[in-house]
């Protein structure tokens, strides 16, 4: 008779010690929308090829949200001055340099909160006729710190800049306006407390179901 009562037991604490194994993080996702303006400024470095150079980048904002009021990159922009236009990257090997450092952008500033994104597809045009560039991108977040830990997602970049100081001095700063807009997705860890209390629930049942048994084995008897 003991026996017959136990075998439906079995299955039902087996059940809860798979459950109870199951219950812990479930992975999730919280969503940041992102848009700011940029005051920009731009370098020309030393030029590595014929039509290729490195470029630094750096801008200052009053209205980039989390504190992300400054940005600071370094990337890589070719020329075609046949086209009046340029292509630009944060991965040298885009233009098939091989040898040189990647390049990207990091967002910071207030706090301790920080961006980092490769910039990819670049391409601008160049007007002579009133002596701008305006260019567009895809920038790839990489990763980040602080509420950015571990962040992913994409945003959109688009630059107009004044380059007629250039044509005095190459090397000096170009000074522009430079827009990211997009979403930055930071994965985050959490715990289930429905698992948790549906375990509970198991568990009073089960323990429940024994004193059942227990006294009709003993009424039994």
């Amino acid at each position: 008779m003991l026996r017959s009562y136990t075998s439906w037991l079995i299955p039902g604490v087996l059940a809860l010690i798979g459950f109870g194994s199951s219950v812990g993080s479930a992975k999730a996702q919280t969503v940041y929308p992102f848009d700011a303006t940029y005051d920009g400024s731009s370098t020309l470095l030393n030029p590595i090829t014929e039509d290729i150079t490195s470029q630094t980048v750096s801008g200052v904002s009053n209205n980039a949200p989390f504190g992300l009021t400054q940005a600071s990159g370094v990337l890589y922009v070719k020329s075609d001055l046949n086209n009046n236009s340029y292509t630009f990257s944060s991965n040298p090997e885009t233009f098939g340099l091989q040898g040189l450092p990647q390049g990207g952008v990091t967002l910071f500033g207030e706090g301790d909160n920080k961006l980092f994104y490769a910039v990819e597809n670049g391409t601008g045009v160049i007007d002579l006729a009133n002596l701008t560039t305006t260019g567009t991108n895809t920038n790839i977040i990489t990763g980040g710190e602080g509420l950015f830990q571990g962040a992913t997602g994409t945003l959109t970049g688009s630059e107009v800049y004044q380059i007629d100081n250039l044509l005095v001095d190459p090397t000096s700063t170009s000074k522009g306006t430079v827009r990211i807009n997009g979403t930055i997705e930071v994965p985050l860890t959490r715990k289930v407390p429905e698992s948790n209390s549906a375990a509970a629930l198991t568990g009073i049942g089960i323990i429940g179901a024994t004193f059942l048994l227990r006294r009709r084995v003993n009424n039994s008897r």
